[in-house]
């Protein structure tokens, strides 16, 4: 399924030229003033716009508007340089060799080209294993520029929009083309949030109830300033940590949100994953399916949703560290499962400078229970 920045069915708009045609091949509009032939003899069109207008508002039954561009719009520019003569002149230079080889009905065009977009290349299935090759709108910058966590700490007071961190991502150039690689980025689950309201008609704060939070009872867990724990009010989320800086005010500033803007608990997040695991809320065939990795950043690969952590076999006999599969969180979270131990843990350090830290932590776990079995 294409994926566009954003999908709308609210509105429509027709783009259209005023060498329109109907089915006979004929004009659907021409002057009919006295002066309705160039010198050339060429007739004058004109009026496609309100044409349509008056055909919509017949015949569909809709109120309808129209914007014709005058004459100066077409003809603006803010500038007056050398690149604007030279390329006005490869143009009519480009316009006379067509004429000359008889072709006929093209208009000849420029084209910027600052490196390909994939937008409407992008399937929702590279969204969701993070093969759609989008720059991370958080953790990668543009030229120049910062990322948005830099942004975020030079002004913590801000707040941001979904859109916002969405349009940071536009205008980055995009790490590879779509299912060639794996890289994680933010933006693939802030496109995904996107296309579940979409899907849905509702906000993806209340698909989150209705198909997660209600049916799991997960009372504790909310997406952060959208919608609130059941039964409310409760603790207070722990503080958040960038170095020695509580970054925990920055995380309620618009930005987070299907990208990692959930609180929760352990008692939660365990409830989720048991579920998940036994197939309450996905089959065992999706759940396989979820599981089918690609490399991203060693030690961790990327399934459909799900991280799965792996060291190389030597050193799993040596540390005694067994593969894991579920998810980390950017604030030093954890949530992962042991096949080989039939271990659930969920917990997190809350601090974001660490990525090796919480798996540091878990190793410790595994060690005490695998003690605890000998």
């Amino acid at each position: 399924m294409p994926v566009g920045y954003l999908i709308d069915f609210k509105r429509v708009f027709i783009v259209a030229g005023e060498g329109l045609k109907d089915a006979a091949g004929k004009y659907v509009t021409v002057d009919t003033g006295s002066f309705n032939r160039d010198s050339f003899g060429h007739v004058q069109l004109g009026g496609v716009a309100e044409m349509l207008k008056a055909v919509i508002e017949k015949e569909v039954g809709i109120k309808a508007r129209y914007n014709k561009l005058g004459t100066n719009q077409r003809c603006a520019m803010h500038f007056a340089s050398l690149t604007d003569v030279n390329e006005a002149y490869l143009c009519g230079q480009m316009a006379l060799q067509f004429a000359l080889a008889g072709e006929n009905g093209k208009m000849v065009t420029l084209i910027r080209n600052q490196g390909r977009d994939y937008s409407f290349e992008i399937t929702v299935k590279q969204l969701i294993s993070h093969t759609s090759g989008l720059a991370d709108y958080y953790t990668e910058k543009p030229k120049g520029g910062k990322t948005l966590f830099e942004l975020i700490l030079d002004e913590p007071e801000r707040t941001w929009t979904v859109d916002e961190t969405i349009d940071l991502a536009r205008h980055m150039e995009p790490n590879f083309p779509p299912g060639r690689e794996a890289s994680y980025s933010d933006t693939n689950f802030q496109l995904l949030g996107k296309i579940i309201e979409a899907v849905t008609g509702q906000q993806l704060h209340l698909v989150f109830e209705d198909f997660f939070f209600r049916p799991l009872g997960l009372k504790h867990t909310w997406l952060v300033g959208r919608s609130e724990p059941r039964p409310a009010p409760c603790l207070a989320p722990a503080d958040v940590f960038y170095k020695d800086v509580n970054i925990t005010p920055t995380r309620s500033n618009g930005a987070y949100w299907a990208d990692g803007g959930l609180v929760s608990t352990v008692e939660d997040m365990l409830v989720f994953l048991k579920a998940l695991k036994e197939g309450r809320i996905v089959s065992g065939d999706t759940l396989q399916s979820m599981h089918h990795w690609h490399k991203l950043q060693f030690p961790l690969q990327y399934g459909y949703g799900t991280m799965y952590f792996k060291l190389p076999d030597f050193m799993i006999k040596v540390m005694k560290f067994p593969p894991l599969w579920g998810h980390s969180g950017s604030t030093g979270s954890f949530l992962y499962y042991s096949d080989d131990l039939d271990l659930y843990m969920a917990g997190t350090i809350d601090q974001v400078e660490s990525k090796s830290k919480p798996f540091r932590l878990m190793l410790r776990v595994m060690k005490a229970v695998q003690s605890k079995m000998d």
